[in-house]
């Protein structure tokens, strides 16, 4: 089920556009405001997957509304509502990457058309967005047996079984304070008084059995999770960096292309296209 919101100052057409939904039977639940403003609000409060506005309202006219509401949610579904003597405020919309636009009055065939069109590509987009994190959780499981792998090759290389576990133990606590503290100020020197070891034998130990650095491994974590949010959130680059530990935006935008291919902008405009 997807959401739409109706903005239109006229409750009749509101009534209509909502008879026509329930008609049709669209998987669609359905929210409504009088004004722009009182749009605004629903968008910044709710999640929304379609927006159906008229162009002429009070306190914030249609197109308006589209390019605040673009801004907030840059996947959302726009749809129009234009009269026929609004037509340049049609074509405007159209520069704001709207989805389409409806002439008024509604013609019921013309409005299942729109409509169906957009539930259509909500559909596909959902189906995309489902098989891109069935491909991530194959690869995370993929990193998690890695890790597992290399610590069971560990121990069995030990000749002293508890010195072993102590060490398996050692790299696991450092593992989940990384997963858990991945956006603070990590160091190598912090993990290795957390888990009362000396630095050196710790970086050793950990390199030996994750195959990596310490600090590679942290940037790699860190790099994972910014590529998730940068698709799956509407958080700005520059509040991303800070997010996954990183102080610096040019570092973090140089780690993360020698770690993608791209950069941040690049990778966010692939994966998730205007």
């Amino acid at each position: 089920m997807y959401r739409i919101l109706i903005a239109d100052d006229d409750k009749i057409e509101r009534e209509g556009i909502k008879f026509l939904m329930t008609k049709y039977n669209f998987p669609l639940e359905i929210m409504e405001a009088k004004n722009g403003r009182a749009a605004l609000e629903l968008l910044q409060e709710h999640d929304m997957d379609v927006l159906l506005t008229d162009i002429k309202m009070p306190f914030m006219d249609g197109l308006q509304l589209a390019r605040e509401a673009r801004a907030l949610k840059p996947r959302l579904k726009i749809l129009i509502l234009s009269g026929h003597g609004e037509f340049d405020y049609a074509k405007t919309a159209i520069s704001l990457q709207v989805s389409n636009y409806l002439l008024k009055p509604i013609e019921p065939e013309e409005f299942h058309t729109v409509i169906a069109a957009v539930v259509q590509q909500l559909n596909q987009e959902q189906a995309a967005k489902a098989q891109q994190q069935d491909w991530q959780k194959v690869y995370e499981a993929g990193l998690v047996y890695q890790q597992e792998q290399r610590l069971r090759n560990l121990i069995h290389d030990s000749t002293d079984e508890s010195d072993a576990d102590s060490r398996k133990r050692a790299i696991e606590d450092v593992l989940r304070i990384i997963e858990r503290e991945y956006e603070q100020d990590l160091s190598l020197d912090y993990l290795s008084k957390s888990v009362h070891l000396s630095a050196s034998y710790l970086s050793h130990m950990f390199k030996k059995a994750t195959g990596v650095s310490v600090v590679k491994y942290i940037n790699q974590y860190r790099m994972e999770k910014a590529k998730y949010l940068l698709d799956q959130s509407n958080y700005k680059i520059n509040d991303v960096y800070k997010m996954v530990g990183f102080s610096d935006m040019s570092y973090f935008g140089l780690t993360f292309k020698q770690s993608f291919g791209v950069t941040p902008k690049e990778y966010r405009e692939k994966v998730r296209p205007s």
